[in-house]
């Protein structure tokens, strides 16, 4: 049918891709073609879709932001659905390429309008995502934002020290004062794949440089 919209579902629970699919098919213009349990099975299919919703965490260890890249490089649009809304997860998976965020829970009308939305080339965030993505992150000193570069990027506590010419517990100075700053802005950094997410919000790339 002309002006229909493909949807696939990649979910690790079958009774929340039956949930979804539940949803979707009385929407006359949506039409569900796929569901899958990861991207990996997704990609291989090889069934093309317009639109692919894409739970947060997959239950399979793999990083949110990565299964977004993965998604947008074969050319459909994604649209994040999660039980999480935190800064972390929304501004990751937006940075990677994602076409809007939604809390699971909503209804049929919701998820309609946002794959529409999605579909159209325009960015589905409620206005409280949208203010949660827009803060600033904190400010960082520039021996901090040096630490940050090199340890969140790999290199060992040893090789950062050396590589600033300063002691391993000056290191530890800096790295607890970075956590600290993330914490008190609302944002908290768990470990180093946490800082690493962190480094595009100050224009710092990963270069993953042996230690």
């Amino acid at each position: 049918m002309a002006g229909m919209i493909r949807i696939a579902a990649i979910d690790n629970d079958p009774m929340v891709l039956l949930g979804q699919r539940a949803l979707i098919d009385p929407v006359p213009d949506l039409e569900f073609v796929l569901t899958c349990a990861n991207v990996a099975d997704y990609v291989a299919a090889g069934v093309p879709a317009d639109v692919v919703l894409l739970d947060l965490m997959l239950g399979d260890d793999s990083l949110p932001e990565v299964n977004v890249a993965a998604l947008c490089a074969t050319g459909t649009r994604v649209l994040v659905l999660s039980v999480h809304g935190d800064r972390q997860h929304v501004r990751a998976t937006i940075r990677a390429g994602a076409s809007g965020y939604l809390i699971k829970g909503g209804d049929r009308s919701a998820l309609a309008d946002a794959i529409r939305t999605v579909h159209a080339g325009e960015q589905a965030l409620t206005q409280e995502l949208a203010f949660i993505i827009s803060l600033e992150p904190p400010r960082l000193s520039q021996r901090e934002l040096e630490v940050l570069s090199l340890y969140g990027t790999g290199s060992t506590l040893e090789a950062t020290a050396r590589r600033l010419k300063i002691s391993v517990s000056t290191v530890r100075v800096h790295l607890s004062r970075i956590y600290g700053k993330f914490a008190a802005a609302g944002d908290p950094v768990g470990d180093r794949s946490e800082l690493l997410q962190r480094l595009p919000d100050y224009g710092l790339t990963d270069r993953r440089e042996p230690p």
